[in-house]
């Protein structure tokens, strides 16, 4: 437990190639090798979409003007989005970010805060666009423009469960075997509304309880607050791994036929900003034209030291 309390410590640290840009952006912008998030990613040997800037408007007007991208992301979302011991950010997702902003040819601001708060970033102008291991969900896709989706590893196959303490190992064989448990589950997450679908409606004794960060579930978990915790199937095991013999997987996942079919994770931009969305999904497009996505998630798998 020694190992998995510091990486939830560590955790806590932290909550190109354009056609034409934008004629008013300052001269002192930092990007590519220079940007301030220069450890991610180096691009310049990247291949990138040739954008068309010429007739920007909205928010991404306002990003080539200001030479910024800001990005919001909860950092415990391993490999996607975490920190390291340093409280230094790292993830996939975060070198996604990077490549965006390099083809924009813009500076990447990284906002940290608790996952339930990334999209509201967005709705109040915080931040420029999210990316914290969203999935799609009805209701996102009603109040946000969502990206077209990315996938880390094509060949795993998507899945999402829970975990319990290992004294509770091979208890459950079935969602209803969770009937009258308390689980928890991030706030907002895809697994707050698997849980809420497919176990709370199955007997009224179910209590759910939402937290801000996963780490308090994981918390919760170690110290008895709760039975199980909801996470998506490469977390769980990240965390089962790090917990030192403490943790188990149930082996039991929830059954996502329910839900509209919408490969990998996206990012989240306010509603009505369709010429950033468009910009986006070109360089979006582009890094999954060229396989980039799926190198970063197994780099950011190893640094975040997920087998």
């Amino acid at each position: 437990m020694k190992k998995l309390f510091k990486v939830l410590g560590s955790i806590a640290l932290s909550l190109s190639l354009i056609a034409c840009g934008s004629s008013e952006q300052s001269t002192n912008v930092k990007t590519g090798t220079e940007s301030t998030y220069a450890y991610l990613l180096d691009t310049t040997d990247l291949v990138k979409p040739e954008l068309d800037l010429s007739n920007a408007d909205g928010l991404l007007k306002n990003i080539l003007d200001a030479g910024v991208l800001k990005v919001a992301t909860s950092p415990d979302y391993p490999p996607a989005e975490f920190v390291d011991e340093e409280g230094v950010i790292h993830g996939s997702e975060m070198m996604l970010a990077k490549y965006v902003a390099d083809c924009l040819g813009v500076d990447l601001q990284i906002e940290t805060m608790d996952f339930s708060g990334t999209l509201a970033a967005v709705d109040t102008g915080k931040v420029d666009i999210a990316f914290s291991g969203y999935g799609w969900k009805k209701d996102r896709a009603e109040s946000y423009n969502l990206t077209i989706g990315y996938i880390g590893d094509e060949d795993d196959e998507v899945n999402h469960t829970l975990i319990t303490t290992k004294a509770n190992e091979g208890k459950f064989k079935t969602l209803a075997d969770f009937k009258g448990l308390k689980i928890m589950a991030q706030v907002t997450s895809l697994q707050e509304m698997y849980v809420q679908d497919q176990i709370v409606v199955l007997d009224d004794s179910t209590i759910y309880e939402p937290v801000a960060t996963l780490d308090q579930a994981i918390l919760g978990l170690a110290s008895g607050k709760c039975d199980a915790v909801a996470l998506d199937g490469s977390t769980a095991e990240n965390y089962v791994t790090q917990s030192q013999g403490e943790f188990a997987l149930t082996g039991v996942d929830f059954d996502l036929t329910l839900y509209e079919d919408v490969q990998g994770n996206i990012g989240a931009i306010k509603k009505g900003e369709d010429s950033l969305l468009e910009v986006v999904n070109q360089i979006i497009q582009t890094v999954k034209d060229n396989q980039y996505y799926s190198a970063w998630y197994a780099q950011a798998k190893e640094e975040a030291g997920i087998e």
